[in-house]
């Protein structure tokens, strides 16, 4: 393993001084020649030239003398002269050997690097001359070479630094990349966290923001005033959604302290969208510094407030003062140098993890908060299970006696009563129904039915059916007139209705004198059949429903009664019955099931319509059904 390891150091190391061979910095022996003045002075690169003792705007010439040995190197050479502010043309003894920018008409590329090759035969044994012209003409800038120190050597062998640096910049933003990918997979899945949706857009406008810094960017043929506004929009945008994220993470509504920074961004943002001359474009920088410095003590107070409470607002406090004490140290160094060295970087690369980390943590006490409240609340469900399963005994066991009452206050009629063979069927929908009839036999060959259908189902109705079976075992011997019987039933019930409204048909039979009357009180009419060749029909009449008002005024009507004749009454529970198609059972399926069946017996009849109905919309008929046959005898 040691041997490894060794050879892995001589193999690096040799690299190193190979690389130190191919190229050498050009730190000492500058001059610079101004061209308004025309006065010759060392200079120092590295270090700009305003605080050298020049005035903007600025234009001139570096000059240094570059010995090469009377052996020419074979391979192409290059010069790095990094970021330049702002424009350059680039001589080697004598003759150009590329330029940045452009000085007739002036155009600034302040953000491009400069590397330029040097043709093989300009090369002398011996001394050159390198030549820089600059020119910069914006008063907020330093100017000058003082980004770096330039390099010379083998071509390839700077290109390849310049790769290494782009990769090392590439690998962060491939860092902010995942987090964007992760955040924003965990925001469509958990679409009410808008931490990560904050997260994620900081993490992708932090790759806009560097990647435009690339050195490889610069020769791809992007223009320069696109990649400058990129870079300005993502660096002004990029702190603005890591401020949201810290206060939607902890829940904090903005306050107008919070809401007039981030307009103030948005603003800038905007405004770096346009085309501006460099100075200006400082100046918005500023702004955005100002703004960002006004950020760290909101965002540091906001943590503060969240510190003792919980543990991610801890790991985001660390992550956000580790990225203001880099940012602070970014903005002054570039105040005091104009190098800036993007420090805050790290710094917020630091946050976004604190961040992801926080999110981490509070989502783990969240599921651990939601396993207890679930196996609180499976608790308290199985109690309250249990305690409505034994409700729903007592309730069950209450219908059941409820509906064996309410069978008893319904007669079952199947026989002959004053002359007239009957049959009738009750099937409420529910263990106690809505529907009620009942007879009363006068003698002397009158009897009186009643039919009623109470609106709604269950106890409600059923406590109404019971009211009518009270008021009718009372009113019935008073009021052998229907229609008089039927007011008499609403002058009862209207006091105690409310929404629960009464249809009734009341009929009296007098076999004696071979008639009957009848009052309809919004209820289906009776269907009388005469023999089996003819159709039948439903009887003449109308009125209103029982219930509504206290004053209704009902209409008798008469038809003569013949031996063999069958009156047909029901509520709408068998017309109304729905199967799975939804579709009714209808008033036409009933009248064919009874022309059909006038030879059957009406307990046979019933037994018939019953079965039909059952096997239409299914053993569980949707609504309560009653009805029952007369045959006049």
């Amino acid at each position: 393993m040691l041997k490894v390891i060794g050879v892995y150091l001589f193999f690096v190391l040799s690299l190193y001084a190979e690389a130190s061979v191919a190229k050498r910095t050009l730190s000492e022996g500058w001059t610079f020649e101004s061209a308004e003045t025309g006065s010759v002075l060392p200079v120092r690169v590295g270090e700009n030239l305003v605080s050298q003792g020049y005035k903007t705007p600025i234009q001139g010439t570096y000059r240094i003398e570059i010995e090469y040995p009377e052996a020419v190197p074979g391979y192409t050479q290059g010069v790095y002269l990094d970021r330049i502010q702002s424009v350059d043309q680039v001589y080697w003894n004598g003759v150009w050997i590329g330029e940045t920018g452009s000085l007739d008409p002036y155009r600034p590329d302040w953000f491009r690097p400069r590397l330029y090759p040097i043709p093989t035969d300009l090369i002398r044994a011996g001394k050159n001359i390198l030549e820089v012209r600059v020119a910069c003409r914006e008063t907020r800038l330093l100017c000058g070479m003082f980004r770096s120190v330039p390099k010379i050597g083998d071509y390839d062998s700077i290109k390849e630094d310049l790769i290494y640096e782009d990769l090392f910049q590439v690998v962060i933003a491939v860092l902010f990349l995942g987090i964007f990918v992760q955040q924003a997979i965990a925001y469509l899945l958990n679409r009410y966290s808008d931490a990560s949706l904050f997260l994620a857009l900081s993490a992708i406008i932090f790759v806009g923001w560097r990647g435009a810094l690339l050195n490889k960017i610069h020769y791809m043929g992007f223009s320069f005033e696109l990649v400058e506004r990129v870079f300005y929009v993502c660096q002004t945008l990029f702190p603005s959604f890591l401020f949201l994220f810290v206060y939607s993470m902890f829940e904090r509504r903005l306050g107008i302290v919070a809401k007039s920074i981030l307009g103030g961004d948005f603003i800038l943002s905007i405004l770096q969208m346009l085309g501006f001359d460099p100075d200006t474009r400082i100046l918005l920088v500023y702004g955005w510094e100002i703004l960002l410095g006004l950020k760290i003590p909101v965002l540091i107070g906001v943590l503060a407030s969240q510190f003792r409470k919980s543990a991610e607002a801890t790991l985001v406090l660390l992550g956000a003062l580790f990225a203001a004490v880099l940012g602070l140290t970014d903005i002054a160094i570039d105040l005091l140098t104009g190098k800036n060295e993007f420090f805050s970087q790290y710094g917020l690369l630091v946050f976004l993890f604190s961040g992801i980390m926080g999110i981490s943590v509070q989502n783990a006490r969240a599921r651990s908060d939601l396993k207890r409240l679930n196996d609180s609340l499976e608790t308290l469900v199985q109690s309250r299970t249990q305690e409505l399963e034994k409700q729903y005994k007592i309730l069950n066991e209450e219908f059941l006696v409820a509906g064996g009452l309410q069978s008893r206050l319904i007669p079952g009629l199947d026989g002959q009563i004053g002359g007239l063979s009957v049959n009738s069927v009750y099937v409420p929908m529910e263990k106690i129904g809505g529907d009620y009839f009942d007879f009363h036999d006068y003698g002397d060959g009158q009897v009186q039915f009643l039919l009623c259908d109470v609106a709604g189902h269950g106890i409600s109705a059923a406590l109404i059916a019971s009211m009518l079976k009270i008021s009718f075992l009372e009113l019935a011997p008073k009021h052998p007139e229907p229609a008089e019987l039927l007011a008499s039933l609403n002058s009862r019930m209207v006091p105690v209705v409310e929404k629960n409204f009464i249809t009734a048909v009341a009929a009296l039979f007098d076999t004696k004198t071979g008639q009957i009357s009848y009052s309809l009180a919004g209820h289906p009419a009776p269907i009388l059949m005469r023999d089996p060749l003819s159709v039948p029909v439903f009887l003449e009449g109308r009125g209103p429903i029982l219930g509504w008002r206290k004053e209704i005024r009902l209409g008798t009507w008469r038809q003569e009664l013949r031996k063999g004749d069958r009156f047909f009454f029901y509520t709408d529970g068998i017309t109304e019955a729905l199967n799975s198609g939804r579709e009714m059972f209808g008033e036409g399926r009933l009248l064919d099931l009874l022309r059909d069946s006038f030879d059957r017996s009406p307990r046979n009849l019933n037994e018939m319509i019953l079965s039909s109905l059952r096997e239409f919309a299914g053993i569980r008929l949707p609504d309560d059904v009653t009805y029952f046959a007369v045959d006049v005898i």
